[in-house]
């Protein structure tokens, strides 16, 4: 199975210099085979293929140095990532739904640059210490896990640090079985509630990250130059740019904090339990804004976006997406149930009613059973796995395998 492996960059000033040329031609060119494609459309109603840009490029770099001087994978890259973009559009129009047009993209929103073949593009030394970039030159990296052999690669600029990004295969490495079935609520108060009866908090960082984070929007906000309508107009001031990196940091040891926890949990619940049952949540419905509209008003809006925030604070999604990356890797399986009445429904008996939930306690209003609401839950959806085991094995259909996880 496919994983992405990250080290830092550590580029001297000439190639980072290097680096930011190869970003600003390959941006320039997306923009400008966007520009092709929307004018030959619009003028003479003819669509503009992928591989008649490719040769356009080809033809291209033997009359411009600057774009010849830039690794020729790197720009196919870039046509084939508009060509992607393009067929996504015209399939969302299909479907009925109203998507936004491909956009052009600004230098704020173009910081990658991929390696189609970074197998044969990208050497690293033998003590993979050095990694030698096409037209930038030989790089120091942070020396931590070893490389494996890998296809596709990444340059990334992130808060002014450069990363390379490796997409490596690996191998699954089954864990003993435990013979153990597990149901996973996650939530806001507690981030995931196991159906053993254990109750993994949540540690709200944006919470503790708030502090120095507040500080350093604020800094932004006294070092940036408004024009009676609003607008920035002291983009290129040197000391407005450091105020911007500062809070992207900030924002960025918040990230990493949540994202080490989250791998912890995930990791704690992978090898302790065989099957584990999740539910289907649709975080972008959860997360909606309530604001409503100028004619239809929403209710209650304040509230929504504080629990929007908390929402997305606990990373709900990047909990579910990690569990399912190391039950993969350890051959466990994932068994995904709906989400309906989960909360509602008695784990004991499967009286569905309202009522049976006060807050963070259940007590059902039939049979009288009383647990901790958020585990009572997590009860549910193993009892909704297991069914689905059961029906799944009674109907001779193969079951999640590692590779349907990933």
């Amino acid at each position: 199975m496919r994983w992405m492996q990250q080290v830092r960059l550590y580029p001297t000033a000439a190639q980072i210099k290097r680096l930011e040329f190869m970003l600003h031609v390959t941006r320039h060119l997306y923009n400008a085979a966007l520009q092709e494609r929307r004018d030959a459309w619009k003028m003479r109603g003819v669509s503009v293929t992928y591989r008649q840009q490719y040769a356009e490029l080809t033809d291209l770099r033997r009359e411009e140095p600057g774009i010849a001087a830039v690794y020729r994978e790197c720009q196919d890259a870039i046509l084939h990532r508009l060509d992607l973009a393009m067929t996504a559009f015209f399939r969302r129009l299909k479907r009925g739904e109203t998507p936004g047009y491909p956009r052009f993209r600004s230098t704020a929103r173009w910081k990658q640059l991929e390696f189609p073949h970074g197998g044969r593009a990208l050497k690293l030394d033998v003590h993979q210490k050095r990694v030698r970039i096409p037209g930038v030159g030989t790089i120091g990296l942070r020396k931590g896990r070893s490389i494996p052999a890998f296809g596709r690669a990444f340059m990334v600029e992130k808060n002014g640090r450069w990363y390379a990004t490796f997409e490596c295969h690996r191998e699954a490495e089954p864990l003993a079985k435990t013979a153990k079935v597990v149901g996973i609520d996650r939530g806001v108060h507690v981030l995931a509630a196991t159906s053993e009866g254990q109750l993994i908090a949540n540690p709200q960082l944006a919470n503790k990250h708030r502090r120095g984070v507040s500080e350093h929007a604020c800094a932004l906000e006294q070092a940036t130059v408004k024009d009676s309508r609003g607008h920035c107009q002291n983009r290129a001031d040197p000391k407005r740019i450091a105020a911007v990196q500062r809070l992207a940091r900030a924002k960025e040891r918040e990230a990493n904090a949540r994202r080490d926890w989250l791998h912890k949990v995930s990791r704690k619940i992978v090898d302790r339990f065989d099957v584990i049952g999740l539910e289907k949540l649709s975080l972008r419905s959860m997360t909606r804004s309530a604001r409503g509209t100028v004619a239809n008003p929403g209710r209650n809006v304040a509230a929504k976006s504080g629990l929007n925030r908390a929402l997305l604070d606990a990373g709900l999604g990047i909990l579910h997406t990690l569990i399912r990356q190391k039950a993969a890797w350890a051959a466990r399986q994932v068994v995904e149930v709906e989400a309906k009445y989960s909360s509602q429904t008695c784990s004991r008996c499967g009286h569905v009613a309202a009522k049976s939930r006060r807050r963070r306690r259940f007590a059902c209003v039939v049979c009288g059973f009383r647990v901790h609401a958020d585990v009572n839950a997590a009860l549910e959806i193993r009892r909704r796995a297991q069914l689905a085991l059961r029906s799944a094995l009674s109907s001779g259909s193969t079951w999640l395998t590692p590779q349907d996880a990933a």
